[in-house]
């Protein structure tokens, strides 16, 4: 017997973040923190997938 897979969506950190009401400059270091946020994660990600390289070659 097989059961109906439940479906999950997700959106992305930018939708669920209202921008009305919020000033330019709350908006801008908003903006940059996210900025520097997913720099942290590609780097953490390019380390990680490195790693990953060099304990599969041993």
């Amino acid at each position: 017997m097989s059961k109906p897979a439940e479906v999950i969506i997700e959106t992305s950190a930018t939708d669920s973040l209202p921008d009305e009401g919020v000033d330019g400059d709350k908006l801008f270091m908003r903006q940059l923190k996210e900025e520097e946020i997913r720099a942290k994660l590609d780097a953490f990600a390019k380390e990680l997938a490195q790693v990953k390289s060099d304990r599969d070659e041993h």
